[in-house]
């Protein structure tokens, strides 16, 4: 069996998509009552919007310049901030504010004003106030004695008319420029006008007032900073000399300088002197002591060979040599030439000899003489040093003090000069805002837009009437539609009867067929007959039980009526089964006692006698008289022999049964027919029960053929697009 959808009818079987197409049925279903919620509740909001005091809203627009205030240049004493944007923001605040709002009540008396005010003026108020003040002393005294503060009624009234003339004005800035739109809204058009003008003035002037203020504050607090400042300038100027006469300072600049340029000399003599002293000290290290060294050997280093005068004598040494070897080679020994050459070798040998000694003596001196020179310097460049270090401590602690003295002057100066702009000003503030438009009383209400009031109304009523619909449809847990059937019951759809009322004068099953084959719910029950016949095509259905759920669903006037339809076509005989509730007998206005069922299967009649010919063409078997046990007379073995012995001789029986859900005589019925006919009454019988009793005839495998929905409404078939052929002539009871 096919899942059940837990919102019926909103929800195909698989749960996937909302049924757009079941909604909109349900609502052209529901429409007339969906039309009568609409009407109800525009009119009763026609006489709501009546009743409406029309309210007029008024405006002014104010020019609000952005301007830096002028008291000190570091941080400004008041005035208005650098931010642009956060200024406005600021400014629009303060129009909203309560103190604002108070002075604008103030002004025009809104405290006894009837729009504000509910209270009346009266002679006898204070006394009023005062015994209601002490009725609540008394009646929040404390359990320890001590009265609790009493409530003011005064301050809480004019709080709720604070907040309800603040719940009326609206601030609006004007994109992109630095206009304020300011608007009041009120019942009274000239009292919306006079508030918003009134308001925009008393902003202006209490901003002029709060500058004014300011600006008092702001030369009253220069003037006593004066003081200190100069105080600060006078002992900063008197340290900067009393600093100068200690020190004997006179001129720091020149003294600085020529201890720099001495300083500098100073240094580079040190460094020559040290390069000297490294040059002799270098040669003196190599020669190491003259003494211990020949002549040749000290020639031969290169810091004696270098000496100008050894260069010389060692040139004329080596000339002399060259002339002995010359003459020894023309003369002898003790030639006078030869001797005398000799003589002059010895003689500037001995003289080059005593030159390198001389040379050799000359290096150790003059390391001696550079390096005292560098000593003496290095301790003349320490002495430097440390007075030039002295002077500059001196100068960095004068400089600091002729600092503070500038700083505290510029200072006093600054605060001296916006002292006296700033008493200057005092008699003269400009406003930082003006009203560029006044207003002027309303002439047109802005609401409330009765139209637009009504119509959203009667749209708000008419999707309540929709939701109501659909939620009653939600809840509905009956068969309302074929739909419905093929889709819950997953049972075959032998045909609709349509509802076509109830007459007063007839209270038993419907005649609709035999009393009019032509209407709308004569070819219903010929659809149902062409089902039940196609149905049993194979294996014809010579009998066909016909039952429901519970009582008064219709299934008499079904098997009543499908019994007239196969008469055309077959004979056919109609058993009324329902030995309990019956009413075959009372359709046809058989006479009471006429035998039938119940005495064939007693057998105190005969079969001749207790079917009825009638005259509609088929013949009827009345249930007789009902009989203490229904059931089992109906599970005995005589019965089973009769419905044999009928279906020889007709065509086709029809058998109306008693309600499933009430008894099982159906089910036992069936169990001896061909075909078994479900009726189920639209709209009425809950779809559980139908459930259920349908799935216990499918698990007993009992010939089941289909279901008739009957008694469906035709307007309702025509919301779920089918055309509304069914006529609406003829009426039936329950049976």
């Amino acid at each position: 069996m096919q899942a059940q959808s837990p919102l019926p009818g909103l929800y195909p079987p698989d749960d996937t998509v909302i049924d757009l197409g079941h909604l909109w049925r349900v609502i052209r279903q529901s429409w007339r009552g969906i039309l009568g919620l609409c009407a109800v509740v525009s009119m009763l909001t026609v006489l709501w919007v009546m009743r409406i005091d029309p309210v007029y809203r008024a405006s002014t627009t104010i020019m609000i310049e952005s301007q830096e205030a002028k008291t000190v240049s570091i941080e400004e004493v008041y005035g208005l901030p650098s931010r642009i944007r956060e200024y406005f923001l600021t400014q629009f605040q303060i129009i909203r504010n309560r103190d604002i709002a108070e002075l604008v009540a103030d002004e025009l008396d809104l405290w006894n004003h009837p729009q504000f005010s509910s209270r009346k003026p009266d002679a006898d108020d204070d006394g009023m106030r005062s015994t209601i003040n002490g009725s609540l002393a008394e009646l929040f005294t404390t359990t320890s004695g001590k009265l609790m503060p009493p409530v003011n009624i005064e301050e809480e009234e004019k709080a709720a008319i604070i907040n309800k003339f603040m719940s009326r004005l609206s601030v609006e800035p004007v994109e992109f420029t630095q206009l304020v739109v300011v608007s009041f809204e009120s019942t009274d058009r000239k009292l919306a006008a006079q508030v918003v003008n009134t308001l925009a003035r008393v902003y202006i002037q209490s901003q002029l007032d709060a500058k004014l203020q300011s600006t008092r504050e702001a030369g009253d607090w220069l003037t006593s900073r004066l003081v200190d400042l100069k105080t600060n300038l006078e002992q900063s100027q008197q340290a900067l000399q009393n600093f100068r006469d200690k020190e004997e300072i006179l001129d720091v600049a020149g003294v600085q300088t020529l201890g720099a340029q001495e300083l500098n000399e100073l240094t580079t003599r040190l460094g020559e002197t040290r390069r000297t002293r490294v040059g002799a000290e270098s040669i003196y290290r190599e020669l190491g002591g003259s003494a211990n060294y020949s002549i040749s050997q000290m020639m031969s280093m290169p810091a004696v060979l270098q000496h100008p005068l050894v260069q010389n004598l060692a040139q004329a040494h080596t000339d002399a040599q060259q002339e002995v070897t010359n003459l020894a080679g023309r003369y002898g020994p003790e030639h006078p030439k030869m001797i005398a050459a000799k003589s002059r070798q010895e003689s500037v040998q001995a003289e080059l000899k005593q030159q390198v000694l001389q040379v050799a003596s000359g290096i150790e001196k003059e390391y001696r003489v550079a390096l005292l020179n560098e000593q003496n310097l290095a301790q003349q460049l320490a002495v430097v040093k440390q007075d030039v270090a002295s002077l500059n401590r001196k100068e960095f602690r004068l400089r600091e003090l002729e600092q503070q003295v500038d700083t505290d002057r510029r200072l006093y100066e600054m605060f001296f000069n916006r002292a006296r702009e700033t008493s200057e000003t005092i008699g003269f503030q400009s406003a930082h805002a003006r009203v560029v438009e006044r207003a002027s009383p309303p002439i047109a209400p802005i609401k409330p837009d009765k139209k637009r009031i009504v119509m959203i109304a009667f749209l708000l009523s008419a999707l309540l009437g929709m939701g109501l619909a659909i939620l009653k449809d939600l809840l509905d847990s009956t068969l309302k539609s074929p739909d419905d059937v093929m889709e819950y019951l997953d049972a075959p759809m032998l045909g609709v009867l349509p509802n076509i009322g109830l007459r007063k004068d007839w209270t038993g099953p419907c005649l609709g067929y035999i009393e009019d084959n032509k209407s709308g719910f004569a070819e219903a029950i010929r659809n149902i007959r062409t089902g039940l016949v196609l149905s049993g095509l194979e294996k014809p259905h010579k009998i066909t039980v016909v039952t429901s759920t519970n009582p008064s669903e219709g299934k008499s006037s079904v098997a009543i009526n499908l019994a007239a339809a196969l008469a055309k076509m077959e004979t056919v005989l109609l058993i009324d089964a329902d030995l309990r509730r019956p009413s075959v007998a009372t359709a046809f206005s058989l006479q009471s006692g006429t035998p039938g069922l119940s005495n064939l299967l007693a057998e105190t009649h005969k079969i001749e006698d207790c079917v009825q010919n009638v005259e509609v063409g088929f013949d009827v078997l009345p249930a007789g008289l009902l009989p203490p046990n229904p059931q089992e007379m109906l599970s005995t073995l005589q019965f089973r022999k009769l419905l044999k012995l009928l279906g020889e001789k007709y065509d086709r029986v029809i058998i109306d049964s008693a309600p499933v859900n009430a008894v099982s005589d159906s089910l036992i019925l069936a169990t001896l027919a061909d075909s078994l006919v479900y009726v189920v009454l639209a709209d009425v019988t809950p779809r559980k029960l139908v459930q259920k009793s349908i799935n216990l005839i499918k698990h007993s495998n009992l010939p089941f053929t289909g279901v008739v929905l009957n008694r469906m409404d035709s307007r309702k078939q025509d919301a779920y697009g089918k055309p509304g052929y069914y006529g609406n002539d003829y009426g039936y009871g329950q049976s």
